[in-house]
């Protein structure tokens, strides 16, 4: 029999590195929840010293509100740590917010409340992005669906005209899934931010055929800082454009039937969305910025064809 929400046992996970502020800033937000999560698990770099040592401070003051974990990792990337950190993780469901956010009083205990329908695998919510005084503000009817083609509509930190609604994915900001679910981060995502690993396990949980739900009450407040080692914020640079649509074509091509990569393949090569740009995207920005747009298309075409080449390459494993 499945547990009712009352007996789930809940873990935040929280992945680390160079931002000790940002970090001290995150755990006080969710030792201020209206429901305490039963566990903490925060997975930091061998070298982060600064953080290491905050951390067991605040620690010392704070283990008689949960059960506090600190995991100690030396490779690097997102990824890498997020799976070290749901090896410690005991929880019957796992959160998973970014140091750089602040859930607000009553994020977990809106999560947690879904959880009493078995047939809900995954509940995440809304980030509000704030940069310095200025929120970002807009609103969408459409969030967190992916196309029969592939193409991924995110809109998690607008606001919705409803209440929560099922989703197909939902964001590494503010997520949360049945820890029984889930299986490791696929490490062949492991490239630059590690973008779209949130999508990745999201199409994961469906596939065992459980739903998602977006909570639009289930808020953090997203305060976005600076990126170490290969992460980047800066989406047009070649390295990051290369990372991204390798990502997304590798991250489509898992989950989707022969004729559907037919498809997303025509669409990812020959048209393309965002910085991902195919042939047609291309061609409309080449007269406007022609060197620009050419180092654009280059490396998002060199990304699509390794994620294909990867995905061949795991086919023949099987």
């Amino acid at each position: 029999m499945p547990k009712s929400t009352d007996k789930l046992t809940f873990t935040v996970l929280v992945p680390s590195y160079r931002r000790p502020v940002s970090l001290l800033r995150c755990l006080e937000g969710l030792r201020s929840q209206t429901r305490l999560p039963d566990e903490i698990v925060v997975v930091l770099r061998d070298i982060d010293e600064e953080s290491q040592q905050q951390l067991n401070q605040w620690m010392q003051h704070n283990q008689s509100v949960c059960r506090v974990e600190m995991v100690v990792v030396t490779k690097p990337g997102q990824i890498v740590a997020m799976n070290r950190g749901l090896e410690v993780a005991q929880g019957d469901v796992v959160c998973f917010t970014d140091d750089d956010c602040v859930p607000r009083k009553e994020w977990l205990e809106n999560l947690a409340a879904h959880y009493s329908q078995e047939d809900i695998g995954g509940v995440g919510g809304r980030d509000v992005v704030h940069h310095g005084d200025e929120i970002e503000s807009s609103r969408a009817k459409t969030v967190g669906k992916i196309t029969w083609w592939g193409r991924i509509i995110g809109n998690h930190h607008c606001e919705l005209n409803s209440g929560p609604v099922r989703v197909d994915h939902l964001k590494g900001a503010n997520m949360s899934f049945r820890r029984d679910l889930m299986a490791r981060f696929d490490e062949n995502l492991a490239r630059g931010s590690s973008a779209l690993n949130d999508t990745d396990m999201s199409l994961w949980v469906r596939r065992q055929g459980a739903k998602l739900i977006y909570d639009p009450q289930s808020i953090v407040d997203h305060y976005p800082a600076t990126r170490f080692d290969e992460a980047s914020r800066e989406l047009d640079k070649p390295d990051v454009v290369y990372d991204d649509s390798y990502n997304w074509v590798y991250c489509m091509l898992k989950y989707m039937s022969p004729l559907q990569r037919i498809c997303f393949l025509a669409y990812a090569l020959g048209v393309g969305i965002g910085t991902r740009y195919g042939l047609l995207k291309y061609l409309a920005a080449v007269p406007k910025r022609p060197m620009g747009a050419t180092r654009q298309f280059v490396a998002a075409t060199r990304g699509k064809i390794a994620a294909i080449r990867t995905h061949l390459a795991r086919q023949t494993e099987k």
